[in-house]
């Protein structure tokens, strides 16, 4: 019965697993992950950002450069 290779697979396992609980690994992979995530959603929001302000950049200069949105040029304003 000892003498098995599943015998000792299976004891190999268990043990190998007892060692990773006892580590703490899954705390540790569980912490890394929602640090990702955190990571991840502050650059989400920041490029929300960004993109909004490219945006409204843009629809000021297209109002400095007389242009309108459906692509027919506004009267030009006359200083003076």
């Amino acid at each position: 019965m000892f003498a098995t290779a599943e015998f000792w697979v299976a004891i190999a396992f268990v043990l190998f697993l007892v060692i990773v609980v006892y580590c703490n690994v899954p705390h540790q992979i569980i912490k890394a992950r929602d640090g990702r995530a955190d990571r991840i959603r502050n650059e989400l929001e920041q490029a929300r950002r960004l993109r909004e302000e490219a945006q409204d950049l843009f629809a000021t200069y297209q109002k400095q450069q007389g242009i309108c949105y459906q692509g027919t040029l506004l009267p030009a304003k006359k200083s003076g």
